[in-house]
């Protein structure tokens, strides 16, 4: 048995080991996509990514990357200036769930 710290801990969900933009990044324009890495491979057909945008409106993104561990879904260019939520589900064919947001700011141009 177990108590405390010596219980061992499960670490099987999928998880973002890289973003591209970096979460709370500022920006000075729309990047062309959003990259999120992860460190399991991932049920491609369950990938669901929702963009919240800066007029409170929001969007649905598809995934379109052919590599298991990736997520990559392309922003449209109409974003205004303010600040963006991309909320992601995703599944690991594991059968692990994860959900997590990738935050941003579109600066106003000079």
């Amino acid at each position: 048995m177990f108590f405390g710290s010596q219980v061992p801990l499960a670490h099987a969900h999928a998880v973002v080991v890289k973003a591209i933009p970096s979460d709370r990044s500022t920006l000075a324009s729309v990047p062309p996509e959003i990259v999120l890495q992860f460190n399991a491979t991932l049920e491609k057909k369950l990938v669901h990514l929702k963009l919240e945008r800066a007029d409170g409106s929001s969007q649905s993104l598809t995934d379109r990357a052919s590599e298991p561990a990736i997520v990559r879904c392309t922003l449209p260019q109409d974003l205004i200036p303010g600040a963006y939520t991309l909320k992601y589900k995703v599944l690991a064919t594991d059968g692990h769930a994860t959900q997590g947001v990738l935050r941003f700011t579109l600066n106003a141009g000079r």
